[in-house]
């Protein structure tokens, strides 16, 4: 199973399902992530999960005086959510490194600007 297929089967068992408009935007954007290759890209569902949130807040970000942007912070939220679960399901350590991957630092490269593909390179 692809890096996508097992996101989407980990995200399709979770409890209570999303509505319908956010379920296909977590999907859209992690078919988006995986595609842009980098790391994560085929690592642990919480990395990919990660990355389309990442990929969400950028369109929330690009779309900010608009209110269509609200669907992909909604999304990003959901995305990194879900992404702690399953690193949660992991262990310890496996929230610890998802939180250095993608925490504070991250955060900020994308408040100013950097995709997540080009800080996956630095």
């Amino acid at each position: 199973m692809d890096g996508v297929a097992a996101a989407i089967s980990w995200l399709e068992g979770r409890e209570q399902a999303p509505p319908p408009a956010l379920r296909e935007r977590m999907r859209e954007a992690l078919r988006s992530a995986a595609a842009g290759g980098g790391e994560g890209a085929d690592g642990p569902v919480e990395e990919l999960l990660a990355r389309g949130a990442f990929e969400c807040l950028a369109a929330a970000l690009a779309e900010a005086h608009d209110r269509s942007g609200a669907l992909h912070l909604l999304a990003a939220d959901a995305l990194l959510t879900y992404a702690f679960e399953a690193a949660a399901e992991r262990g310890p350590e496996a929230v610890t490194a998802l939180a250095e991957r993608r925490g504070a630092a991250r955060l900020a490269l994308l408040l100013a600007g950097t995709t997540d593909e080009e800080s996956d390179r630095e």
